[in-house]
């Protein structure tokens, strides 16, 4: 018999734990929004020399790297909020339980990518230069993982959960694939115009997606609790 990655259909979803990951994912996203805040509103344009700009990529703190310069305490904030992220997945396949061994390695795989880059985005902010993880190569390797993992576990999921599988399938908003459409794409269209470099709020769309997923993994719980007063009448 084959092992497949996917959970046991007969099992039910565990609303507590659903719930866990909707308030990770949530708190994530505020704290994402946050950080955002402070790059394009707190700081801006009067917190840089006359000879750059806010959008400069050298003021990127999702994933720094040399040359960087951190705006307030963006980078740690962001680092707070991407541990976050990790942690509510790891509920997410909690909900889910029991899992098969891959779809356990999947989910657990794609969390310690994300608190890999949360610890590195957090440690940098708090020394003020870029840790090694920051590395381009390192990072175009591990952005893989996430982008894959998500994808898989998102359609996985479906067949027990339409909602969590649906929290899965946002979360691909902060893969890199959804952070280069978030900056190149949805910012532009919204504000109008794309910059040279990073256009503002880019991050905000990325923490969009993210309460979208928390959002999605209430209304997972919610179900979780209808079906097992259901089952019990």
């Amino acid at each position: 018999m084959t092992v497949v990655a996917t959970p046991n259909r007969r099992a039910g979803t565990s609303p507590s734990w659903a719930l866990l990951a909707a308030a990770a994912f949530l708190a994530s996203a505020a704290l994402q929004l946050q950080a955002s805040v402070q790059r394009w509103l707190i700081v801006g344009e009067a917190g840089v020399p006359v000879d750059r700009t806010i959008q400069d990529h050298l003021y990127d703190y999702s994933m720094p790297a040399d040359p960087w310069v951190n705006v307030g305490s963006a980078a740690q904030v962001f680092g707070v909020a991407t541990l976050l992220l990790a942690a509510g997945i790891l509920a997410l396949m909690r909900a889910l339980a029991p899992v098969s061994a891959v779809f356990r390695a999947s989910a657990v795989a794609v969390a310690a990518v994300f608190a890999l880059n949360g610890a590195h985005a957090l440690v940098s902010g708090l020394i003020g230069a870029p840790t090694p993880i920051g590395a381009p190569l390192l990072q175009m390797a591990l952005s893989l993982i996430p982008v894959l993992g998500l994808g898989a576990l998102a359609v996985r999921a479906l067949g027990r959960s339409v909602a969590l599988g649906v929290a899965f399938a946002c979360l691909l908003g902060s893969s890199m694939p959804g952070v280069l459409l978030a900056t190149f794409v949805i910012a532009p269209a919204v504000l109008g115009f794309q910059s040279h470099d990073t256009t503002p709020w880019s991050e905000a769309v990325t923490a969009v997606s993210t309460a979208a997923a928390g959002l999605a993994s209430l209304v997972g719980a919610a179900v979780a609790v209808i079906r097992g007063r259901g089952s019990r009448s």
